[in-house]
């Protein structure tokens, strides 16, 4: 599913550290790139939160359920945010547009795909597909959470952290101010508003 790329010059100058290529639809396939920023920032989310900030909030767990929790919050975030750039370039893709790479580097990811003028509705599409994967997701981290049972917290954490932060990146990305993803949607509102 993810062949890697072996260029191995290529990928010490930019600071990658592993490029394979993602299947998205029949013969179109993106690449995928971790940047060096990416595990450093997984480690350090895990170890914050593992450390100091589920101990502080819920104590009584066992050491290695604040470890267990904090990998898996750490991953279902780092999973939304491919998701989120997943959702940009699905949607450029169906718009006609060529999506290139998407790269991880932490705490943000990046996609890649060729620019030019292109219709108000179709800025507006893709720019609203980031956000609107967080809150999908989001959402279905609440389903799960609230079939879960009451006395397994350190279950309910590991789904319900995500499906808040999921619902605080979908919220924030909405809002109009660049380089995020509302300034893109808005943009993309007045032009369709000025083109009436």
């Amino acid at each position: 599913m993810f062949p890697a790329v072996a260029d191995a010059t290529h990928m010490r100058t930019n600071g990658v550290l592993w490029r394979g290529w993602l299947p998205v639809s029949r013969g179109r396939r993106i690449e995928l790139s971790v940047h060096c920023c990416f595990p450093a920032t997984l480690v350090a989310v895990t170890w914050l939160l593992a450390m100091a900030c589920f101990p502080r909030f819920f104590p009584g767990w066992h050491p290695a359920a604040y470890w267990l929790v904090a990998t898996t919050v750490a991953l279902a975030d780092s999973v939304a945010g491919l998701a989120h750039e997943l959702g940009h370039a699905v949607v450029a893709m169906a718009r006609g547009r060529q999506v290139y790479r998407i790269t991880l580097y932490g705490l943000a990811a990046a996609v890649r795909r060729t620019s030019g003028a292109a219709r108000p509705r179709d800025q507006f599409a893709i720019a609203l597909a980031g956000p609107v994967s967080h809150l999908l997701i989001a959402c279905a981290l609440l389903c799960a959470w609230n079939v879960l049972p009451i006395d397994n917290e350190p279950l309910r954490v590991a789904t319900g952290f995500p499906a808040a932060s999921n619902f605080a990146a979908g919220l924030l990305n909405l809002v109009p101010i660049s380089p995020l993803d509302g300034a893109r949607v808005a943009r993309a509102l007045i032009a369709g508003l000025v083109r009436v």
